[in-house]
């Protein structure tokens, strides 16, 4: 990637942090500096990219994209997803990963510095980090449908609860969940 995309993509994102983050740091700082964070492309777990659970960032205008194969080509997809605000994904070596209009950061580093707001629409949120454990009522965006998804790990491949709602809706997660909301957010 040349400097000044680098840069400008910086800029981007630090201001997306003070947008949809808590967070720690001065706004005038690199938000993400001293992290592990990887940027868009195709990356090999284990050569080019670690093994591990990271947040991914919307760097964008539009949805954020990744995807998760087993092969180079993309054809044996494991898991993917498009994402307004965030997305939270596990990858284990071996595995090619497809970042586009996002930033990956390990899990451990980004959350020593910041959570995800809850009263965004498009985020998906880590019970125990970003939110505790408990119920919580679900509102959906004005003039649509609200929609979540629960997952027991990042891996996102097993769903044990969802719900498409109207107007609003009650939800309970446990200590290590993950819950994903399309079209709605925490009251």
């Amino acid at each position: 990637m040349n400097r000044n995309r680098h840069v400008r993509l910086s800029v981007f994102v630090a201001v997306m942090a003070v947008m949809l983050f808590s967070t720690a740091h001065a706004s005038n700082e690199d938000p993400f500096e001293g992290m592990r964070t990887y940027y868009e492309g195709q990356y090999r777990v284990g050569r080019d990219f670690i093994a591990g659970e990271y947040v991914l960032l919307n760097t964008s205008d539009y949805s954020g994209y990744f995807a998760i194969s087993s092969d180079t080509n993309g054809r044996n997809t494991i898991a993917n997803g498009l994402f307004e605000v965030n997305s939270i994904i596990t990858v284990y070596d071996g595995e090619y990963l497809e970042l586009s209009r996002c930033i990956a950061i390990e899990v451990t580093d980004f959350y020593s510095s910041y959570t995800i707001k809850t009263d965004r629409d498009g985020t998906m949120l880590k019970v125990g980090y970003d939110i505790m454990p408990g119920e919580y009522k679900l509102i959906a965006a004005s003039g649509t449908s609200g929609y979540y998804s629960i997952y027991n790990d990042s891996r996102q491949t097993d769903i044990i609860d969802n719900n498409l709602f109207k107007n609003s809706a009650w939800v309970t997660v446990k200590y290590g969940q993950y819950i994903v909301l399309s079209r709605c957010h925490i009251q």
